[in-house]
């Protein structure tokens, strides 16, 4: 009977243990919400030709850091280099236009001035002849010839003036050709400047496309760059909706990453995602359905990690991460 007794009390104590410890595990992961639904993230650049044509050479390999400005690849100039010496040339022959319109100006100018000298000269014989030929002191047919000469000097120097606005209108349209070479000789010079590709930012090279001799269009990828420092990197923790009632942002978060066994990164929550995943898929689940069966969503979380981690450099894309907020500190939602 005493055996009994004894081992009532155990299988008591040991049910109440286990009350204890499921409601201190609750209670624990109520004020430190966890998951391993958790992977590490980060900006990724596409490298690509801005412009067609042949790579001559590719300078890079995949996994290969990189730093900002390195030259990766180089494309063939020589389509590129034709092209701006038909564009010096346009310009040689718009300033060449330009400085033709210059001198015919200079020389209706001076045609105007001459032309107004002689109408002012014309108009004053006729004005003399007539005064002459009404005192009966000149011919009529001199005062005919002076008045048929004032208005052929009149009619000339109107011609001169619309050969002057002429000049000018075209010195407009020439200055205007001009510009229009400039542009496209600039525009040819920088299309020169895209045949040497360059990295947009340091990192790490990934998804390698680009091989000599390979054509390629404008804007197709031949790799990409991870940065894989700082800033760059972050982690998508992807929590149930269950977990979300406490979690705020600017709480700490610890982070676990199965390749960096051993090491405990610090991190911040940054904010949530506007909605869960089925809500942005493809085909996003029917749920009016006469079937419907709830099933607990996952909101992505956005952690920012510390930027002065030393082995931040460690981390890739992908990796696996274990999440643990406390939710017992202040944060703002």
């Amino acid at each position: 009977m005493q055996k009994k007794r004894i081992g009532l009390a155990v299988i008591i104590i040991a049910a109440l243990g286990l009350a204890v410890a499921g409601y201190l595990h609750w209670k624990h992961g109520q004020l430190y919400p966890s998951t391993d639904n958790a992977y590490v993230a980060g900006d990724v650049t596409a490298v690509a030709s801005r412009v067609p044509g042949v790579l001559v050479e590719v300078g890079f390999q995949d996994n290969e850091p990189v730093i900002a400005g390195q030259v990766l690849a180089q494309l063939d100039p020589r389509d590129f280099d034709t092209a701006i010496a038909t564009a010096e040339a346009d310009l040689a022959k718009a300033i060449a236009a330009l400085a033709a319109d210059s001198a015919q100006i200079a020389g209706a100018r001076a045609q105007l001035v001459v032309a107004r000298s002689e109408a002012v000269l014309a108009r004053a014989d006729r004005d003399r002849y007539a005064t002459l030929q009404e005192r009966g002191s000149a011919p009529e047919r001199q005062s005919e010839q002076a008045t048929t000469a004032a208005e052929v000097a009149e009619a000339r120097a109107t011609a001169a003036e619309k050969a002057l606005l002429a000049a000018r209108a075209r010195l407009a349209v020439d200055e205007k050709a001009v510009a229009k070479s400039r542009a496209q000789l600039a525009e040819a010079q920088l299309r020169r400047e895209y045949c040497t590709i360059t990295a947009p930012t340091a990192g790490i090279v990934a998804d390698k496309s680009a091989q000599p001799g390979q054509v390629v269009g404008a804007g197709q990828p031949l790799c990409r760059i991870a940065p894989l420092s700082g800033e760059h990197l972050w982690i998508d923790a992807n929590f149930k909706e269950t977990q979300l009632a406490r979690i705020e942002v600017g709480q700490p978060v610890t982070v676990e990453v199965d390749a960096v066994a051993g090491h405990e990164f610090k991190g911040t929550v940054a904010g949530f995602a506007a909605g869960t995943g089925a809500a942005f898929a493809l085909l996003p689940p029917e749920n009016a359905s006469g079937n419907w069966v709830k099933i607990v969503q996952r909101l992505p979380v956005r952690i920012a990690l510390a930027p002065d981690d030393p082995l931040l450099a460690r981390l890739r894309l992908g990796l696996s991460a274990q999440v643990t907020v406390d939710t017992q500190a202040p944060g703002s939602r």
